[in-house]
């Protein structure tokens, strides 16, 4: 790894077992040098290959006192505590304690500068874009994940942070809404772990890959990732990523009306959970649980222990995903504290994000405590453009049962319709087609609307919006700026006494 303080062969090798991900073999050498070695130093270092191992084991509370053993080992040695520093960080930002992890990862960057030592401060790096995605700070978060990554050097060790760091980056992209060069830069973060040797961590970046295909709609690449992270796990003993893989895995079964595989996923990863609390991901677990059930009170259950795990780490994608249904839930449940406490949290997330898909969710969650469709259908518009397929299916099954007109329900239904039936969500996809059914039975009783009042441009708009067309894609059909088709609709509602684009296609469909 380029230690200053130069480590026998035999630990060097040690270290590249665990980047191989063949922790018996590693372990065994870890023993070794514990047993011969009367250097303190030495066995700090020993110490930290172990913690490391706990780490990825899945064993966040024992790594971190093993972290804090190897420091009182090095003691003074300026780069060595710089590495167990290092290292030690993301224990601390797998546990929620994210304060820790910036102190110890800065702590980190400032020794090894003093020593030339490059290692500990890619991975502080790494570790402080991992602090700043949890704490909602994408900006600082992109700096540090785009530093860790730019290194290019390979040699002994050098994919250990590499390939971490471009599939940390990738999640950054990925909460930026920058979906499509988060998937390539955590394919290539992948391909280097696959060529240079990173392969003990493949576990978890194939799980991470799948969250990601989970979240824009490619549920088939999403199962098969989850497939290989389960293996990789099961052969490398990386189990830190099970709860993860297991739970993606269960959402997609859930969802697609597969409910005894899914609860078979469900139990496999709760009987193997690591310690009362687990991990990091079984945020996952607990959603497949609400995706699996009928029951509304175990499906509430469900979806508040999912919130409640997220309070460590609130910035993480997964909680898109679910505030919404939570708060509507929660709503009906007559649960207004905790509706009002979820979509508070989730509005401040958003004002700190500042990004698309937060501040559609914000606005659904506030639609959802206030009634007001007005915000529902902004944040319906911006779930649209952000290339969130299930919340914006689940957001339109909302807005169908919270309106009286006919015309709009059957709108939403139609859409919800079209994204379950993309997704194979069979379950959600014959609940709609049966409400679908049920407004088509209904007598008409809204008017096909003043269709005369409306200019030939504004018709044309609103002819397109009818068919589901966000404003960006009317605009590039169109060959007109974004600004003038919403200029055109906001016309268009008014002409026609309606608040909004979704009752205003709701007035003209058919």
């Amino acid at each position: 790894m380029g230690d200053p303080s130069t480590p026998s062969d035999l630990e060097l090798d040690l270290w590249m077992k665990i980047q191989a991900g063949d922790f018996d073999h590693a372990f065994a050498m870890a023993a070794r040098l514990l047993i011969v070695s009367d250097d303190s130093v030495q066995r700090g270092r020993v110490e930290t290959a172990i913690g490391l191992m706990m780490q990825r084991a899945g064993l966040t509370a024992d790594s971190r006192d093993q972290f804090a053993r190897a420091l009182a080992l090095v003691g003074d040695s300026g780069p060595d505590r710089a590495l167990v520093l290092a290292v030690g960080s993301l224990s601390s930002v797998l546990a929620g304690a994210l304060d820790q992890a910036e102190a110890d990862a800065n702590e980190a960057l400032v020794l090894a500068a003093q020593h030339d030592f490059d290692f500990p401060v890619r991975q502080a790096r790494t570790t402080l874009a991992v602090v700043n995605l949890g704490r909602g700070r994408l900006g600082e978060a992109l700096a540090c994940a785009e530093a860790a990554a730019s290194y290019d050097d390979k040699g002994i060790g050098q994919a250990e942070y590499r390939s971490t760091a471009y599939v940390v980056l990738a999640m950054v992209l990925a909460e930026l809404d920058r979906m499509p060069e988060a998937h390539a830069t955590i394919a290539e973060g992948i391909r280097i772990a696959q060529d240079e040797g990173d392969t003990g961590q493949l576990a978890w970046y194939l799980a991470s890959q799948a969250m990601l295909h989970f979240i824009d709609g490619s549920w088939e690449a999403a199962r098969e990732e989850t497939r290989r992270s389960l293996d990789r796990a099961e052969r490398t003993g990386a189990l830190a990523a099970r709860p993860l893989a297991w739970g993606i895995a269960a959402c997609i079964e859930g969802l697609r009306g597969n409910v005894a595989d899914a609860r078979v996923l469900i139990a496999r990863s709760r009987a193997h959970r690591l310690g009362p609390g687990g991990g990091l991901g079984e945020e996952w677990v607990a959603l497949a649980a609400a995706a699996s059930t009928e029951d509304a009170d175990e499906r509430y259950d469900a979806l508040c222990e999912a919130w409640f795990r997220l309070r460590g780490m609130p910035s993480f994608l997964a909680w898109k995903v679910f505030a919404y249904p939570l708060v509507v839930l929660a709503v009906q449940r007559g649960d207004h504290v905790l509706a009002t406490a979820v979509s508070e949290r989730v509005g401040e997330l958003a004002e700190v994000a500042g990004t698309i898909s937060a501040r559609a969710t914000a606005l659904c969650c506030s639609a959802a405590t206030s009634g007001s469709p007005e915000s529902l259908d902004a944040g319906l518009e911006l779930l649209r453009a952000s290339g969130r397929p299930l919340p914006l299916a689940f957001g339109c099954v909302a807005a169908a049962r919270t309106t009286a007109d006919p015309a709009r329900r059957s709108a939403a239904l139609h859409e919800a319709a079209a994204v379950f039936h993309a997704l194979g969500a069979t379950t959600w996809s014959a609940l709609v087609t049966r409400q679908l059914v049920r407004v088509a039975a209904e007598p008409p009783d809204v008017p096909t609307g003043p269709w005369h009042l409306l200019t030939p441009g504004e018709q044309r708009v609103v002819r397109l919006a009818v068919q589901g067309l966000s404003n960006p894609a009317i605009a590039e059909q169109l060959g007109v700026s974004s600004r003038t088709v919403q200029a055109q609709l906001a016309s268009a509602c008014r002409k026609c006494g309606v608040p909004g684009r979704v009752l205003l296609a709701g007035l003209f469909a058919g």
